[in-house]
């Protein structure tokens, strides 16, 4: 009797010594900037900053027009991470800044402060602030001629893809990445967004160039798939909108799950049938507006293609966005529809009846290159080898 209860009180001493040494490393841990930062829906006044931290906090940007001066030669405007009157406290961190100037560069720095439990504040950590070194973003002229822009698509987490399909890349002639669904395999922790791809779009672009989100089948599966949201700024807090450059309007789709509602691996917590409907209301007001009408080129992203080469074995989901979607871009007119999904490179051209434009079906280890101005639109391909795989010319 003696002996079980010494080696029950052993266990349990064990296991305090355990719960005392992780509780100490946990709260020795310092704050720190986690991930990011990360540019978003940057637009001739407008652009969003995203970033994550260890511990909940305040944050905000700082951020002045670049001229050859520096953060400390005197006050920066400050733009806080608040809502509702109040800064907001948490570990994921999202700043907009406004009335920005067109065609204009801008230097910026990033900012978190710990908030305790007793609501006092801790330490405060920044992007390389004593280093005096800024990171820095170039708003989007009134009038552009050439819109630069690269696609990837079904990336499924692999790092490593993406670092050699982002090889050779001329970021000061480029200005965003669209990243046309798939990018995580399934969204069920942290780990599967920043360690799958996003950690290595900060690390080659996104400080100084944004990012572009079209959700696809895979970031609704996963334990925090409702969460998405909180890590992207999406423009009226929903995964479909509009994104204009210059005289082009970007159309960005979201086409849901591939499979029935109904279908067994979403265990009854599907509902993209009526999703897609009210997408399709949406997208009718959409071609009405004059930001539409005005627009010389109209390009929609989309992740699930409508039309691709297996002809006669479409999916529910193909067959939704072709029911719900393609009829009214047929009757208001697109240029050109970029989707991914297939894992396959085809191209769908015009066809009457079906669709009345291009479609450009991405597969899983090429980049797009998509060059956009007032004759048309060209397209190349890269592979992972940096080999040219795909060169076309869309005419206006």
């Amino acid at each position: 009797m003696n002996r079980q209860l010494l080696m029950i009180n052993k266990r349990d001493f064990y296991a305090i010594v355990l719960f005392i040494c992780s509780t100490q490393w946990m709260y020795a841990q310092n704050l720190e900037i986690t991930h990011g930062p990360y540019l978003q829906y940057l637009t001739s006044n407008e652009i969003t900053i995203n970033w994550s931290t260890s511990k909940n906090s305040i944050s905000w940007v700082e951020y002045y027009k670049e001229d050859g001066s520096n953060f400390y030669q005197k006050e920066r405007e400050k733009i806080f991470n608040a809502s509702d009157g109040l800064k907001n406290i948490s570990v994921l961190h999202s700043v907009t800044l406004k009335n920005l100037d067109p065609a204009t560069k801008y230097a910026y720095r990033i900012y978190s402060t710990e908030v305790k439990d007793d609501r006092s504040f801790g330490k405060t950590v920044a992007t390389q602030v004593y280093k005096r070194a800024p990171l820095y973003f170039t708003t989007q002229p009134i009038k552009k001629e050439q819109i630069s822009l690269l696609v990837l698509s079904d990336m499924h987490e692999n790092t490593e893809k993406v670092g050699s399909l982002l090889k050779g890349v001329e970021w000061d002639k480029t200005d965003f990445v669209l990243l046309d669904g798939d990018f995580v395999d399934s969204f069920e922790s942290e780990s599967d967004l920043y360690d799958g791809v996003l950690d290595t779009c900060v690390d080659i672009f996104a400080q100084n160039k944004p990012l572009v989100i079209a959700r696809g089948n895979h970031e609704t599966r996963g334990r925090k798939a409702h969460e998405l949201k909180k890590y992207f700024h999406f423009p009226d807090n929903k995964y479909y909108y509009t994104y204009t450059i210059g005289t082009t309007l970007f159309i960005v789709l979201d086409s849901g799950e591939d499979k029935a509602d109904s279908d067994i691996e979403y265990n009854g917590f599907a509902d993209f049938d009526a999703y897609r409907s009210e997408q399709a209301n949406w997208l009718s007001e959409v071609v009405k507006s004059d930001a539409f009408k005005n627009a010389e080129h109209k390009i929609a992203f989309m992740h699930i293609p409508p039309y691709d080469d297996n002809r006669g074995q479409e999916w529910h989901g193909d067959l939704e966005v072709r029911l719900k979607f393609v009829p009214i871009l047929n009757k208001a007119g697109i240029d050109l529809m970029v989707s991914g999904h297939t894992h396959h490179y085809s191209f769908q051209p015009p066809k009457i009846e079906e669709n009345n434009f291009p479609i450009l079906v991405a597969d899983h280890k090429t980049r797009y290159n998509l060059l956009i101005d007032k004759t048309g639109i060209k397209i190349k391909g890269i592979d992972i080898d940096s080999k040219e795989v795909l060169n076309m010319f869309i005419e206006k």
